[in-house]
């Protein structure tokens, strides 16, 4: 059989492509097998109608959580989390963190954007220095004048990338620069200071003139992680992975217990103050799903 690749799905079909010939293909699958965007299957012809046969083993799964706190799974065989924030309209507090745990227990490489430089050049400062400390790819940029676009074209040859991010932040401006096509964008609302939502289904397109692909997922005002203990929350601070295991109890949570390594790593200023405060909230924050 030949190996395709899920652009996209609907209720009962997806939309595949030929990963040999690049032509696309409508298919049924079953209800109990319904593949998601990114997905390599293997399909069959049946008289008039072409079927998904098996979805073939998944390198990894970027997910977010649904409205219950449960693990939602968005897009399949992801290489780059490409996480899209700007300067308008500004990320909440503990965004980028959020995705960063995601994109550690999803098994993707993070790349964050800092996009509409144009408005504010030195808004992101900080930010910028702060992740590249932790040793995570920035790129600074704005779609005006394309700053930095073959820098975040070459990081996506080969890979499969996924824009994630709020709405109005820019991906699908972004992505019409990397795919050299229109995609609808929204405007920022006056009254919200917020964009619109315009991409309603997470798409998986090939790159024009690259070996790579691209995923454009809807935007969401905030990245839900799926309900999470203290050890897969602090599994996503790597800066915290060197004195975990300094802790007097072997199941601390970092926030209030004696003799805690990361605490300590605080105080000692081995780990910022700012990352540490930003930990607590997001382990606040699960008390919701609860």
């Amino acid at each position: 059989m030949q190996k395709y690749r899920v652009i996209s799905t609907q209720k009962q079909t997806a939309l595949v492509l030929n990963t040999f010939t690049g032509e696309e293909q409508a298919c049924f699958f079953a209800r109990k097998d319904k593949p998601i965007c990114g997905d390599y299957v293997e399909i069959q012809h049946n008289k008039n109608e072409y079927l998904i046969a098996k979805i073939l083993p998944r390198k990894n799964i970027f997910a977010r959580a649904n409205h219950k706190g449960r693990k939602q799974n968005i897009a399949a065989n992801v290489d780059n989390q490409i996480i899209v924030v700007a300067v308008e309209p500004e990320p909440t507090r503990d965004l980028i963190n959020r995705y960063l745990i995601g994109s550690h227990h999803c098994g993707t490489q993070p790349i964050i954007v800092f996009n509409k430089n144009d408005i504010d050049e030195h808004f992101f400062d900080n930010s910028i220095e702060l992740y590249k400390s932790l040793g995570i790819k920035t790129i600074s940029t704005n779609t005006k004048t394309q700053t930095n676009f073959d820098e975040l074209l070459d990081l996506m040859v080969d890979k499969t990338s996924i824009f994630v991010g709020m709405s109005g932040v820019g991906k699908s401006s972004i992505s019409e620069l990397v795919l050299n096509k229109f995609i609808k964008t929204g405007e920022i609302s006056k009254k919200t200071g917020k964009g619109s939502h315009v991409t309603s289904v997470t798409q998986l397109y090939k790159i024009p003139n690259s070996t790579g692909f691209l995923i454009d997922s809807p935007g969401v005002w905030e990245y839900g992680l799926w309900k999470m203990d203290a050890a897969d929350i602090a599994a996503g601070f790597e800066e915290f992975h060197d004195f975990i295991g300094l802790c007097k109890f072997s199941n601390c949570t970092h926030t209030h217990e004696p003799k805690c390594g990361v605490k300590q790593a605080v105080e000692d200023k081995k780990i910022t103050k700012l990352r540490y405060d930003s930990y607590l909230r997001i382990m606040d924050s699960m008390k919701y799903w609860d």
